[in-house]
């Protein structure tokens, strides 16, 4: 997979060999000629929309244009990693720790949420807002494990250590149907103005479809998201691979938005209905 930078300059190398100027290429896609100069710099990531026109007008599959021939290479240190494929996403740390106390404060209380839940919900919230927004709220690395993805535990425990040593949050065991449970309880209110409208009502979402879950019931669906199923043990998982996903875990049906985008090129191509034409069609 490409970084930010990478894939815009490969972008800006295809677009010169096909001889089209930024605006004309701007325009194929539906963006800016100065949203395409921050994509060519690195500056902006594409949507999967974006993504799918931008392949159709290279002649390329989504997965070509994201293809990178040079291999990653991973530490052989658990979590620490050579190439980082998310490291133009800033990890918003304060976004975090309000983001658990939000999550505790809906969901803590519930007798199946333990620190397994938490994970996947951190998880979940952060692809959604990605595929969605464009950016994920926390911008946190998640590392494929076998029982579904993890935060990074240099991002993670950071924060949370910091959680409880300022008082903010409590964490400890307890015995729940003869496993151990780690369990969060917050010490403090979130601060709302820390999340956009638009963040918030994700979240909310978000918690609503999946926060009812048991710990086995979340890992079992989580394995189904592509993020996580296209990955290997211990890698990183690229926010890039959202464009993947399928129902019900997409948040947009792209097949069907494929499929209005190029009907109405279609009808762009046909032209202004004549009076003439427009009678047939309605007397038919």
């Amino acid at each position: 997979m490409f970084t930010q930078k990478q894939l815009g300059q490969k972008i800006k190398k295809l677009r010169e060999e096909k001889e089209f100027s930024q605006e004309k290429l701007a325009k194929l896609i539906g963006i800016s000629r100065v949203a395409l100069s921050e994509l060519e710099r690195g500056n902006r990531s594409l949507d999967a929309l974006e993504l799918i026109k931008m392949a159709k007008v290279f002649e390329l599959s989504a997965d070509e244009l994201l293809k990178n021939k040079k291999t990653e290479v991973k530490d052989s240190v658990k979590n620490k990693y050579v190439v980082n494929i998310n490291k133009n996403i800033k990890f918003e740390s304060k976004k975090l720790r309000e983001l658990i106390l939000y999550i505790l404060s809906k969901c803590g209380g519930k007798p199946n949420f333990g620190e397994t839940v938490l994970y996947k919900l951190l998880y979940f919230i952060d692809f959604d807002a990605y595929e969605t927004i464009g950016e994920p709220i926390t911008g946190m690395n998640y590392i494929h494990q076998k029982f579904g993805p993890m935060p990074q535990l240099k991002q993670y425990q950071l924060v949370v250590q910091d959680m409880r040593d300022n008082q903010e949050i409590k964490v400890f065991n307890q015995d729940y149907y003869g496993m151990i449970q780690k369990r969060y309880v917050a010490l403090r209110d979130y601060k709302i103005d820390n999340f956009s409208i638009k963040e918030k009502e994700l979240i909310d979402k978000t918690l609503i479809r999946l926060s009812d879950m048991s710990a086995m019931q979340i890992e079992e669906y989580v394995h189904g998201d592509a993020p996580w199923h296209s990955t290997k043990d211990n890698e990183i998982i690229p926010y890039g691979l959202v464009i993947y996903r399928k129902l019900p875990y997409a948040q947009c049906d792209y097949e069907q938005m494929w499929q209005d985008a190029a009907g109405k090129d279609t009808l762009k191509s046909l032209g202004e209905m004549s009076d003439k034409e427009y009678n047939y069609y309605k007397n038919l």
